[in-house]
């Protein structure tokens, strides 16, 4: 490839370092220097791929130092990883949410801060061209002031119990792409936050994990939110919202069923050679450190909120 490509090196080849690897893979603009993986298994088949693989970023940054790097490991691992690739200088696109908790977000961007390193965060939906026509729209004025957004997120299959134990719950693992859209699509923030799991469920779960909840709150500017988040879908991964305004309306599915996976594949592609170009030194188009943060302080009300309801449940109130 030609110098002007950006060499990227990814961090993780779980469930979403494959989906961010065929955008690294895919893209004319970026060059794969090689991925970090801990496990031997997967990186014998990533050789087997004809790909350059090294057990820690130690290694990497000793052999092959990239020009960037993008996170793809679990999302509690996110913090060190920041720290350690803020420390050798190298600017970062790292998968949401950036920890599982605000403070973990907060300390991961100022590491970067403090190193005048780029953090961009993997919040994809900020390049779905639909998603940013509303925008336009919102902000425009066309469709008046926001009464009242609807955000719906459903995946087909339940993760594995692995992949729980390092999520966060469904507010951290699935609620903060609805928290960063809404913030994002209106320009607002959250003011509170209520909600319930969403049953029946044969398997017993943690209040702040069920595999469906709804949640009810509103925005600073008074625009009413309800979100519903579920695991368990008889279509594949599908993610849709509606708003309403003074002035107009809109639906937007803007990822369903298996058509979804076509978008969300060329939105990743989007997505890293924003960064890229980020690199370079062009202004960041996506989304950055403290909108991981705010995006979980309000999982955490989420979190907080679903508690609470479980346990008015519990009582029988």
């Amino acid at each position: 490839m030609g110098s002007d490509h950006v060499r990227i090196a990814l961090i993780g080849a779980g469930r979403m370092g494959r989906v961010h690897l065929g955008a690294l893979r895919s893209s004319r603009e970026v060059e794969l220097v090689g991925v970090v993986e801990p496990l031997g298994n997967v990186r014998a088949g990533l050789v087997a791929e004809g790909i350059r693989t090294y057990e820690t970023v130690e290694l990497l940054l000793d052999r092959d130092r990239p020009d960037a790097a993008l996170i793809a490991a679990p999302s509690d691992r996110h913090l060190e990883l920041v720290a350690l690739l803020a420390d050798a200088r190298v600017p970062m696109l790292c998968e949401k949410p950036v920890g599982v908790r605000a403070e973990q977000a907060d300390a991961a961007t100022r590491a970067a801060a403090d190193a005048g390193v780029l953090l961009q965060v993997g919040y994809w939906r900020r390049f779905v061209p639909e998603l940013r026509d509303l925008r336009q729209r919102i902000s425009s004025g066309q469709l008046g002031s926001i009464c009242q957004l609807s955000c719906m997120q459903w995946d087909h299959d339940l993760p594995s119990e692995r992949f729980r134990t390092h999520s966060g719950g469904i507010s951290v693992d699935m609620g903060v792409h609805e928290f960063d859209q809404a913030r994002w699509l209106v320009g607002e923030e959250f003011s509170w936050l209520a909600g319930a799991a969403a049953g029946p469920t044969s398997v017993a779960r943690p209040a702040a994990d069920p595999d469906c909840c709804v949640l009810l709150g509103q925005l600073s500017g008074g625009a009413a939110v309800t979100i519903s988040l579920g695991r368990r879908f008889p279509h594949m991964d599908s993610c849709w919202l509606e708003i309403w305004g003074t002035d107009g309306y809109a639906r937007v599915p803007f990822m369903w069923d298996t058509a979804g996976d076509q978008l969300y594949r060329a939105c990743m592609v989007e997505q890293v050679e924003a960064f890229a170009r980020a690199v370079r030194g062009e202004r960041c188009a996506g989304a950055e450190g403290p909108d991981a943060v705010a995006a979980l302080n309000v999982a955490a009300l989420a979190a907080e909120a679903l508690g609470a309801a479980a346990g008015r449940a519990n009582h029988g109130v």
